[in-house]
């Protein structure tokens, strides 16, 4: 899978000579995956692994990090569904003051979850979906039925008033999806959509040749810029695409606008 974005836009910068902040934590609960996607940057599969933290570990894992911030701690993997001890872990963190999130594919997402979410304090949970159809979407993920475990996740989230946004990696095999997902995704109701231009890393380094060139790349992340300034856009952003800001300084400075950028607002809801 690729890194589970979630991204607040909150703060300001620290005074000269001032230690960070710390915002934002993505911890790899576990590598084990029920999922062997193409692109996975943790190669994650079916485990179990050795070394992972066990529960005592993991509290006192967020006690380190309750106790020089509040940031945003996204439980990612492989898939931390997988974990048993997942919710009991984003419990405690919530009881601590941390704003809990959740990364998964959705494939294992039932009313129990959902339910499970709630009762955890988990604020947002995103999913991946890197297709339209089932047909782009199985392919990227090696697994018959993904799509359709999403599409159901979705349905429940959006049943149990749980937040969710979308991240969807792209390389050769589906970067004409890109319009179409997007489109799919503000229909969805998600309240955010994240673009992943993939690194390669972990198994991602097995599918160089699929790795979108630059001057399609560039192509993509001015279509970007284009639908972020939509009147009804939804929040988008570009990740793991750091010359995005360029084409954003070039072009707003060129078409003599300012560009305002939308921010992810959490729920306050249990």
């Amino acid at each position: 899978m690729h890194p589970h974005h979630i991204d607040t836009q909150s703060g300001s910068r620290p005074e000269e000579g001032k230690t960070p902040v710390l915002r934002l934590v993505a911890w790899e609960t576990t590598r084990n995956c029920n999922l062997n996607c193409v692109h996975c940057r943790a190669a994650a599969t079916r485990g179990p692994y050795s070394g992972e933290l066990d529960t005592p570990a993991a509290l006192q894992l967020l006690d380190q990090i309750a106790a020089v911030g509040r940031p945003i701690v996204i439980f990612t993997g492989g898939e931390p569904l997988l974990r048993p001890d997942v919710f009991d872990i984003a419990s405690y963190g919530t009881e601590l003051g941390l704003r809990m999130c959740l990364a998964t594919n959705g494939t294992l997402v039932t009313a129990e979850t959902c339910r499970h979410i709630k009762d955890a304090g988990i604020k947002m949970v995103s999913l991946s979906l890197d297709g339209s159809t089932a047909q782009v979407h199985d392919d990227f993920r090696n697994q018959p039925g993904a799509f359709e475990g999403t599409m159901n996740a979705i349905k429940l989230f959006n049943e149990h008033g749980i937040q969710f946004l979308i991240n969807s990696s792209f390389t050769k095999r589906n970067k004409t999806e890109a319009p179409k997902i997007y489109a799919l995704v503000k229909k969805l109701g998600a309240t955010a959509w994240y673009l992943f231009m993939i690194v390669p890393t972990g198994r991602g380094e097995e599918i160089m040749e699929e790795l979108i060139p630059e001057s399609e790349y560039e192509d993509i992340l001015n279509w970007h810029y284009d639908i972020e300034k939509e009147e009804d856009a939804m929040l988008v952003r570009p990740t793991c695409a750091p010359q995005y800001y360029r084409i954003v300084l070039q072009r707003s400075k060129a078409e003599g606008e300012k560009f305002q950028r939308r921010s992810l607002k959490f729920s306050t809801g249990g």
